[in-house]
């Protein structure tokens, strides 16, 4: 089953105002405009590559517990794919002028199972949708003032809190404990 997710707003700044932020995203640096105060972002690069560079084919990034493999980045769309065991597909940014103005867009395109299709409906698309909103705040304050904010402004609503606390509780815990015998063995 096919399903996408869409968010798009109007900057009064220039796509080229927005660029370099959308560039930094999923960095974990402060330049990244992902709510990472609230979700651990980052990105990892082969060894000998710089840690912060978009290598298409071999850089990966993500948040908490989902990996994503860098696809493009031509200063107007930035996509990324993700596979998994009940969905795949990709999510990214498309940047273009309108009325002297950027207007930005985030799609997320996946394929799912029965089951990706709940977990996605319950779980991860309130908290995506959180998430989103919360970096168009974050790059709308990195263009007005020069820096992303340290911390997220937006407030989670009750349904994404809700998926917040029970996926970290249900996900995370295994994908540390996944974590910790990979390090137990290495």
């Amino acid at each position: 089953m096919l399903k996408l997710n869409v968010h798009c707003r109007l900057f009064s700044a220039p796509p080229q105002a927005l660029q370099r932020w959308i560039e930094a995203t999923w960095s974990g640096t402060p330049q990244d405009a992902f709510p990472r105060d609230v979700i651990k972002s980052w990105r990892k690069n082969p060894p000998g590559v710089d840690p912060l560079a978009l290598v298409p084919g071999k850089t990966k990034l993500g948040h908490g517990g989902f990996t994503f493999h860098f696809r493009e980045w031509n200063g107007e769309r930035w996509r990324v794919e993700f596979n998994g065991p009940w969905f795949s597909g990709w999510h990214g940014f498309h940047l273009r002028e309108l009325n002297g103005g950027a207007h930005l867009v985030h799609t997320v395109s996946l394929q799912a199972t029965w089951l990706g299709i709940l977990l996605w409906r319950l779980l991860i698309e309130p908290i995506h949708d959180w998430a989103v909103e919360a970096m168009f705040d974050r790059l709308e304050t990195a263009v007005a003032t020069g820096s992303i904010p340290e911390h997220t402004a937006r407030p989670m609503g009750r349904h994404a809190r809700c998926a917040f606390w029970l996926f970290s509780r249900i996900f995370m815990k295994r994908s540390r404990q996944r974590h910790r015998r990979r390090e137990a063995i290495a």
